[in-house]
């Protein structure tokens, strides 16, 4: 995993606002902040929901950011985001995640798998086989380096996109992970295909994050 910034664009796929019932942070506040710590694109993903993208055009924002909005959706399997051309469809809660995924790809959308392993989920891999996720978060700035490195094999292992997500739920999160893209993400569907040609780099922002990597990294040398 990268730990150090390079010249490109700054991307966060796996953002929460106060929509989401964990989320702390406006909308407002989660746009500035996320323009003052440098990232270009914002993917907010609120929990069951996509009542953000709604609210974005009732507020006054002209920061040098691109919002796109997806959503997250907990299935039995795990946590997925989920993003489509036009409106998100309603999911009704307790769906298995096939019947989620598929309908997503059939609506010409992307779907990612995040934090696979968090909580000790083992990830059911007849989805990836099936070509159900278009790629996975092995990043994400709430779970454990174990959890993080697991992700990165499952990736490895299917030759899948491999991307970051802050996971932020307050805007002290925010800035912490991200995703470098060599190339401008002007909306929507040009984040879709930078995901999908695998030219986003997950990357570590923090510098305390960093030195934990490093360390880990050290130790498995030894």
């Amino acid at each position: 995993m990268k730990t150090k910034k390079s010249q490109g664009f700054l991307v966060d796929l796996h953002v929460h606002t106060d929509v989401s019932p964990c989320g702390h942070q406006s909308l407002k506040e989660c746009l500035l902040t996320a323009s003052q710590v440098g990232l270009k694109v914002l993917a907010i993903t609120d929990h069951f929901s996509v009542k953000a993208a709604s609210i974005y055009s009732s507020i006054n924002f002209n920061g040098k950011l691109t919002p796109v909005f997806g959503m997250e959706y907990s299935a039995p399997e795990g946590d997925f985001l989920l993003f489509v051309p036009g409106k998100i469809p309603f999911f009704k809660r307790g769906l298995r995640a096939y019947e989620v995924l598929a309908e997503i790809k059939r609506r010409g959308g992307l779907t990612i798998w995040a934090h696979p392993f968090r909580w000790g989920n083992v990830p059911d891999e007849t989805l990836l086989e099936e070509g159900l996720v278009d790629a996975i978060e092995v990043l994400n700035g709430r779970n454990s380096p174990q959890e993080n490195f697991m992700a990165w094999e499952l990736a490895e292992a299917f030759d899948l996109p491999k991307v970051a997500g802050s996971d932020a739920h307050t805007t002290e999160e925010l800035g912490i992970i991200a995703n470098l893209s060599p190339e401008p993400i002007k909306d929507l569907m040009d984040l879709m295909r930078v995901i999908r040609k695998g030219l986003l780099e997950p990357i570590i922002l923090s510098p305390s994050l960093k030195r934990i990597y490093k360390h880990l990294e050290i130790k498995d040398c030894k």
